[in-house]
């Protein structure tokens, strides 16, 4: 065998480039496939009040995922977000998303190729899944999933914390299934029966609505209050202020219970009244703080 300046390759030789081109061709081989397996990138956005959105939103994340407060990208002018993959977690507030999650999906601009809703209710789903997807198709956004997952109730006029907490409503299970169906992209919207569909047109015909409503028509605050400022810090919308008469409050209210829930004293009330009104929540894997920080305006 010759090569083309005339000097001669031995079979060893041959081999030897053999085993290097192979060599060679193995290490590209890896390197496409360790660059295949990198981690999408993720963007979760949730609303909060007692945490049960914020514990989801945090099991559904990764080192690749960033978790944004709705409340805090409110007050941005930019809304445009694009990731991998962009998700939102938020509370089901009478069958439909509390106000500022609402809003937040009309300005907002979420460039993903997967796109994904985890609905945290606490009695009945109602036709929450059904009504969210409809007002999102309404603003051209289309989810590949979305899911409700079953969780403590925290709505104080109708029940009494102390008896939720104790209730085993297997969290755990739903969000194992709700954790795999995101990782695997799975797209699927769950439909409502007929006869499920109409039940619940029936009943929300004869609930109030909750939204607008102003927060000093709604709350009361006691002489148990110290001043402690924290219902200014955990309200979405800033509606509470520490002033030299004390704390007061004004402003239209998303009825997400976090002052009330969140009082250290017990010093804030609903003018309606509650079921128990010594009984208060947080989610036992969320801190003040994480509220506070997620609510802060």
């Amino acid at each position: 065998m010759k090569e083309k300046n005339g000097k001669g390759i031995t079979r060893r030789n041959a081999l030897k480039r053999m085993g290097l081109f192979m060599a060679g061709a193995a290490a590209w081989n890896i390197s496409a496939t360790s660059c295949s397996m990198e981690k999408k990138r993720r963007i979760i956005f949730y609303f909060t009040a007692t945490g049960n959105s914020l514990h989801i939103a945090r099991q559904l994340a990764d080192e690749s995922t960033e978790l944004l407060s709705i409340p805090q990208m409110m007050k941005r002018d930019n809304l445009v977000f694009e990731a991998d993959e962009i998700g939102l977690v938020f509370p089901d507030y009478r069958a439909m998303a509390p106000e500022m999650v609402k809003r937040f999906l009309e300005k907002a601009t979420l460039k993903a190729s997967y796109l994904f809703s985890i609905i945290t209710y606490g009695n009945w789903a109602c036709n929450v899944i059904e009504s969210w997807n409809k007002f999102a198709l309404s603003h051209n956004v289309r989810f590949n999933y979305i899911a409700s997952i079953l969780m403590v109730d925290n709505f104080l006029p109708v029940f009494d914390m102390n008896e939720q907490m104790k209730m085993d409503k297997k969290e755990d299970e739903q969000l194992q299934k709700i954790m795999a169906d995101v990782q695997n992209s799975r797209n699927y919207i769950p439909e409502l029966p007929p006869e499920e569909r109409q039940r619940c047109e029936e009943v929300l015909k004869h609930l109030p609505g909750l939204f607008p409503v102003n927060s000093e028509s709604l709350f009361e605050i006691n002489g148990n209050c110290v001043d402690c400022a924290i219902c200014t810090e955990v309200c979405p919308r800033g509606n509470y202020r520490l002033t030299s008469t004390g704390v007061k409050t004004e402003g239209d209210c998303e009825y997400c219970l976090a002052c009330v829930h969140n009082c250290p004293q017990k010093a804030i009330h609903l003018k309606r009244g509650e079921r128990n009104p010594n009984a208060r929540y947080r989610n036992e894997h969320v801190s003040l703080w994480s509220i506070k920080d997620s609510n802060r305006q």
